[in-house]
């Protein structure tokens, strides 16, 4: 009798640990964490004339021509563009452009005076003011980094950095050219032509 009862006991203590088991059901949690701190870089890109080192900001101002005859140059004024941000940018497009206040002899010379415009020597324009459209380029500045451009507004048979090449893309090659001299329509005119070369980073 005794022993019936001892293995009644330990059949039912073997159920009891059963569903316990069953009931309990305890997991192990853990958490893993990625940090990455991330900063927006500054971009700014100034311009000088020449090798200037005082850097005037964004937007340059050539000295004034005039009064000039009916055949001129500018000469080949060097802008030089620096990269002052943290990051690097990709140039995009130079784009010509010509403020012209309202008048005959302003339209006249408007319509009349030719470009040039090269960049590490190669011709990117050279033909009339008023035709010259935007100018795709390429080319990275990294921080610190310089590059640059010349322009020269002109009539007649002068001479320019791009001479008579009027082929974009063709190496430039300084010499006279051909383009032809103001009329008298002209005399008397101002403009005031830009050029904006943009960027993206």
């Amino acid at each position: 009798m005794r022993s019936r009862t001892l293995l009644a006991s330990s059949v039912a203590a073997v159920v009891g640990l059963g569903l316990i088991g069953v009931g309990s059901h305890a997991l192990f949690m853990q958490d893993t964490v990625s940090d990455q701190q991330i900063t927006a870089g500054t971009m700014k890109v100034v311009v000088s004339e020449g090798g200037a080192t005082t850097l005037s900001g964004p937007t340059l101002t050539l000295s004034a021509v005039g009064p000039t005859n009916s055949s001129f140059t500018t000469g080949d004024h060097t802008v030089t563009i620096t990269n002052l941000g943290d990051i690097t940018v990709k140039e995009m497009v130079s784009t010509p452009g010509n403020n012209v206040a309202a008048g005959a002899a302003n339209t006249a010379l408007a319509n009349q005076v030719y470009l040039c415009e090269v960049s590490s020597g190669t011709v990117i324009y050279n033909g009339l003011l008023k035709n010259a459209g935007a100018q795709a380029i390429e080319g990275n500045l990294t921080p610190g980094q310089t590059d640059s451009y010349s322009v020269n507004y002109y009539a007649g048979n002068v001479q320019t950095a791009c001479g008579a090449v009027t082929t974009v893309g063709a190496a430039a090659s300084t010499g006279i050219s051909s383009a032809p001299s103001l009329t008298n329509d002209a005399m008397g005119g101002v403009i005031n032509p830009t050029m904006t070369v943009s960027y993206t980073g």
